[in-house]
């Protein structure tokens, strides 16, 4: 799906819960169940990430690296075990770790 809708599905009543524009195409889907949000990887324009609190799917926080951000569509997401990193990788061919930050840290 190319529309850039972030949308969430009850698929036991096949029925659309919740939806929000992100504005660009989204490449990869991850849950965070410590802080129950949803993390998008995304294409053109940003080629970043970006969490959305659940279930009203604001967007909370966007990833950019202070230094650094993605050239490319970030086409993989994922969380290590301890809940403290997350890991990208892009159609640049860069991959990225990154800090989690706790609630409550700035």
């Amino acid at each position: 799906m190319k529309d850039g809708i972030l949308r969430v599905w009850d698929i036991n009543r096949e029925k659309m819960v919740q939806s929000a524009a992100t504005d660009s195409q989204i490449c990869s889907l991850l849950w965070l169940p410590k802080t129950s949000e949803l993390m998008t990887g995304q294409g053109l324009p940003g080629n970043q990430m970006k969490i959305w609190k659940y279930p009203m799917l604001i967007n909370s926080s966007e990833f950019y690296g202070k230094y650094f951000s993605h050239k490319g569509r970030v086409l993989h997401i994922a969380l290590s075990p301890d809940q403290s990193r997350l890991f990208s990788v892009a159609a640049d061919g860069i991959a990225c770790l990154w800090k989690c930050h706790e609630s409550g840290e700035s």
